[in-house]
């Protein structure tokens, strides 16, 4: 069988396949900007951080304005990519260094789905074992585990981008909402 996984943000587009090579693409032009090597497996998942989508209008007009600090951090996790992989792996690369800043090896089957914290200092996968997982990036370590998230394999994750609420989906056919705190 043939398995292929997309991410996309408002200006790149990642595909990933049987080939276990990620493809990142500047989405308006399509010019292949680089590419992702490093899982043992087929690549179920991508994800880009999503966040609310805001603009000038949106902001108040009191809104200060980002330190030096804040804006280096915030270009930092819009460069992020998250994947999950068949070699139970869960990996967060950099689009720009076109490299891998961490891989998490702490499931025990396939990883089906991976997503990144809107706020940009966590990933939380789901997998074929069962569990659900959230890791710390600036740690690099599992944080937390929802061993028998469901009765049987979960195959996909999203998160609310302003409430602390990730919604899980399985073949047990269920839906589970789970308060993150």
């Amino acid at each position: 069988g043939t398995s292929a996984s997309t991410a996309t943000t408002a200006s790149l587009l990642a595909t990933s396949g049987n080939d276990r090579v990620i493809m990142v693409y500047d989405a308006e032009s399509r010019k292949k900007l680089c590419e992702l090597r490093g899982h043992d497996h087929v690549i179920e998942s991508l994800a880009f951080l999503t966040c609310a989508a805001t603009s000038a209008a949106d902001a108040p007009k009191s809104a200060t304005k980002l330190t030096p600090e804040e804006r280096r951090r915030k270009e930092e996790i819009r460069d992020y990519l998250a994947s999950g992989s068949r070699d139970r792996t869960v990996k967060l690369w950099s689009i720009k260094a076109a490299s891998c800043l961490m891989s998490f090896e702490s499931h025990e089957n396939w990883v089906r789905g991976v997503l990144i914290h809107p706020n940009g200092k966590f990933l939380i996968s789901c997998g074929d074992d069962k569990s659900i997982r959230v890791y710390d990036i600036k740690a690099n370590r599992c944080l937390r585990t929802i061993d028998g998230a469901h009765s049987h394999f979960v195959t996909s994750i999203a998160m609310h981008h302003t409430l602390p609420v990730l919604v899980s989906g399985g073949v047990d056919q269920s839906v589970k909402c789970w308060q993150l705190d």
